[in-house]
């Protein structure tokens, strides 16, 4: 019996029949084995597709309107299927604009103002094979998305429509570009008429610099010289010819390529800068005198910019203007209510005038010196709508204080720094061997603040608006004239000389209140004014960041 077993036993260890049975069926069991996973993974990878995506559009729902942020999520999941699954709406900040940081690291959780919101939502995928082979009957799925709002409005503070007729602008652009100018009226109304996508500017600027695989972000952090920023205004102008041919007419004039300027104070990207926005998303639409303007003074800092204007004002004998103009900024770029850009303010000028003209009485020549001071005016996006398709931008519009004066003023006293000159000398108006008459006045424009309500056709139609200051007179110059305090030789002045004097200088303030005001639009400002134009709207909604 033994021996029989033992003989049974050699043989079906020597025999070769129905190995392939044997393999094939543990081979299946592995394959079926890898299958039931593979099934399983598939339904894994598709479930949190499906929960990604529900994350996603619930965080684009909820970043519309950031105050109702966990109501419109969670409404939001219901109507994907994820109602009872455990969810987290977390609202705070997305700031993309700060290089270097991770993208895991831009959202801001608590932050404000709020302008995202992050959704995680907590799932489980039951197994339907793995528990058979002893896996979890079910795997847990954690995702998150993030979305930041993106309604942007962007406007403008600065001066309004004006023509150019006489020499003043080339006069005082030239000399804060350090050349001369010969342009037209037709030239500066076609710089007036013209507008230009800022971000546009930003690309052009980008081939210019050989940064074309950078960032808008990127971009505005850079300098870039007076020449390379006329020539990428130029290219956002084309097609309209005869603003190109007015900036080309300055890129002749120029000497050099000239210095370099921060390029983000002439096309800033405001809040827009924090989406990290693609290259080719819409800028808004901005006035190309107003960017000319702001070239030309950044160009020449805080240093004075001095034009002599001669005999060419009618009226005067001669005119001399001495410009210092403190750090501008105009345009918005794209900014939403409450953001850190949502205020924007025109520059703080001094300008010195100095004009003389014939004296009454024979006494020879009236020397007249204006001293102008003005403090910035702003403006500050409070609310923006678009509902409906109608948008409507609330912008708050406050005027700057100016001093005027007829003082004895020098002209190294007019500087872009915060010392405002002695205002408290008289100024000498007619010097002679044995006589000097003397003459000193000081008047305040106050400032004014207005709530301005832009609606579809005034933002569509790029309609200005102003606001004033109450202080304001017909003729400002005239005005100021007439409380002239005058002295000769220190003491009192006869009637006669007090009349002449007076008929003089009133015939001479419309010649100084052009001078004056073609001045200060020159550098896209207004005495007593602010005028305000909305420059676009955004209405995207919300973006995914993340």
């Amino acid at each position: 019996m033994i021996r029989r077993i033992a003989d049974r036993l050699h043989r079906f260890g020597t025999a070769r029949g129905g190995n392939v049975a044997i393999l094939v069926a543990l081979g299946s069991t592995f394959l079926l084995a890898a299958g039931a996973v593979g099934v399983d993974l598939g339904l894994v990878f598709q479930a949190r597709r499906k929960a990604q995506g529900a994350a996603d559009i619930a965080a684009m729902m909820a970043a519309i309107d950031p105050s109702q942020a966990d109501t419109m999520a969670r409404r939001s999941l219901g109507d994907n299927g994820y109602g009872s699954a455990a969810a987290t709406v977390d609202v705070g900040t997305y700031d993309a604009s700060v290089p270097g940081v991770a993208p895991g690291s831009r959202f801001h959780p608590g932050s404000s103002p709020a302008n995202a919101v992050r959704v995680g939502l907590s799932t489980s995928v039951p197994m339907t094979f793995g528990r058979t082979l002893g896996l979890s009957g079910s795997v847990p799925l954690r995702v998150a998305g993030t979305a930041a709002s993106a309604r942007f409005a962007a406007f403008s503070i600065g001066s309004g429509t004006v023509q150019f007729g006489n020499g003043i602008a080339n006069a005082l652009l030239g000399s804060l570009l350090g050349t001369q100018l010969s342009l037209s009226v037709a030239d500066y109304n076609a710089l007036l008429g013209a507008r230009v996508d800022g971000l546009r500017v930003l690309d052009a600027l980008a081939t210019s610099l050989n940064l074309q695989a950078a960032s808008y972000s990127d971009i505005v952090q850079g300098n870039a010289s007076v020449g390379q920023m006329l020539m990428a205004l130029r290219v956002a102008g084309q097609g309209n010819s005869a603003a190109v041919n007015a900036l080309t007419g300055i890129l002749n004039a120029l000497p050099n390529a000239g210095g370099t300027i921060p390029i983000g104070q002439v096309a800033p990207l405001g809040d827009a800068a924090a989406l990290a926005p693609s290259r080719g998303f819409g800028g808004p639409s901005i006035d190309l005198m107003n960017i000319v303007g702001a070239i030309a003074t950044l160009a020449n800092g805080q240093n004075q910019a001095s034009a002599d204007l001669g005999a060419t004002i009618p009226g005067l004998l001669s005119t001399r203007l001495t410009v210092a103009v403190g750090e501008r900024r105009r345009s918005s770029g794209w900014v939403r209510p409450g953001g850190s850009n949502a205020t924007v303010q025109t520059a703080q000028t001094r300008l010195l005038i100095e004009a003389t003209a014939s004296a009454p009485l024979g006494l020879g020549t009236l020397s007249l010196p204006i001293y102008v001071e003005i403090a910035p005016a702003q403006a500050t996006l409070q609310a923006l709508s678009c509902a409906g398709g109608a948008r409507q931008v609330t912008i708050r519009a406050q005027t700057g204080l100016a001093t005027l004066a007829v003082a004895g003023v020098p002209r190294s006293a007019v500087t872009g720094g915060s010392a405002s000159p002695n205002l408290s000398q008289p100024a000498v108006l007619i010097a002679l061997p044995l006589l000097n008459v003397s003459g000193r006045a000081v008047t305040t424009i106050g400032s004014t603040t207005q709530t301005l309500v832009f609606n579809e056709a005034d933002i569509t139609n790029h309609t200005v608006k102003t606001v004033s200051s109450g202080d304001l007179t017909q003729s400002v110059i005239g005005s100021l004239l007439g409380n002239l305090s005058l002295s000769v030789n220190g003491i009192g002045v006869s009637p006669l000389l007090q009349t002449s004097l007076s008929a003089t200088l009133s015939a001479l303030a419309p010649a100084l209140d052009l001078v004056l005001d073609t001045t200060l639009r020159s550098l896209g400002l207004r005495l007593g004014y602010a005028d305000v134009d909305v420059d676009g709207v955004l209405c995207s909604q919300a973006v995914l960041v993340q």
